[in-house]
């Protein structure tokens, strides 16, 4: 899914450079943040939220098929937001 998620968000974003995923997992949830640039931000959430609802769709739907059960939410943070 990390991959899958790097592939489309260098698809979106100008600067491809600066993407990072990171996959936290605690039992329940496999969490998956996506930093990019603050240029870049505009971009990977889209106009009204669209991009970034089909994006989760996407990850929602591609962790069903590998036979994941968990919720997989992804949160966007531009590159001052990286904890």
């Amino acid at each position: 899914m990390k991959e899958l998620l790097s592939y489309v968000a260098g698809l979106i974003v100008n600067e491809k450079e600066k993407i990072a995923v990171r996959e936290t997992d605690d039992g329940m949830i496999r969490k998956y943040t996506v930093r990019v640039s603050k240029n870049d931000t505009k971009n990977i959430i889209g106009r009204e939220g669209k991009t970034i609802k089909a994006i989760r769709s996407l990850i929602s739907m591609a962790s069903i098929n590998k036979g994941i059960k968990k919720k997989t939410p992804v949160e966007i943070v531009d590159e001052d937001g990286w904890m």
